[in-house]
């Protein structure tokens, strides 16, 4: 699997090392807040969360990384790319443990992984799904360059839908 590189990051492959910081992530409820229901996760439900990502990566070839800091190798979150919840459209996905929030560390790995979806494996579109009231996520998705195109149901919850095609990426 593909390591990617940011000024302050590394993005590389999920691990079961991860399982700690994953799960503590994956426990606190105001960062699980605005994911599916709402409700932390337990350690159980993380490992299986862990398994699935390896699943997708070697289904696909592609998948969510693990963010680390690139000096202290701190874990940090999550970033990447899927499929969109029973679709074939690929969606760009992060999740950062609350001490890391407000540092512009999302934005940083998720124009990573836009990169990389564009660049490396030549897609033609991304598309993101935020919660109506997650408003920093909004931010993320606009600041990387999605537009908003529409209220949908995706993960069992209401969502605002996103998307960029590969035109409107090499234009930024």
């Amino acid at each position: 699997m593909p390591i990617l590189e940011t000024t302050r990051l590394l993005l590389r492959p999920v691990t079961s090392a991860d399982l700690d910081g994953f799960a503590a992530m994956n426990g606190d409820p105001d960062v699980m807040r605005y994911i599916g229901e709402g409700k932390p996760q337990t350690r159980e439900q993380t490992h299986l969360r862990i398994y699935t990502i390896l699943e997708h990566w070697e289904q696909h070839g592609f998948g969510l990384f693990t963010i680390v800091d690139k000096v202290t190798r701190a874990y940090i979150g999550f970033c990447g790319l899927q499929y969109l919840d029973n679709t074939s459209e690929i969606e760009i996905g992060y999740r950062l443990a609350q001490q890391f929030w407000g540092t512009g560390l999302a934005t940083e790995a998720a124009k990573a992984s836009l990169r990389q979806g564009f660049d490396e494996f030549g897609l033609n579109r991304i598309v993101a799904v935020v919660q109506p009231g997650n408003l920093a996520s909004q931010r993320v998705v606009e600041k990387i360059g999605l537009r908003y195109v529409k209220d949908a149901r995706f993960y069992k919850t209401d969502v605002k839908y996103y998307a960029i095609t590969r035109e409107e990426y090499q234009s930024l």
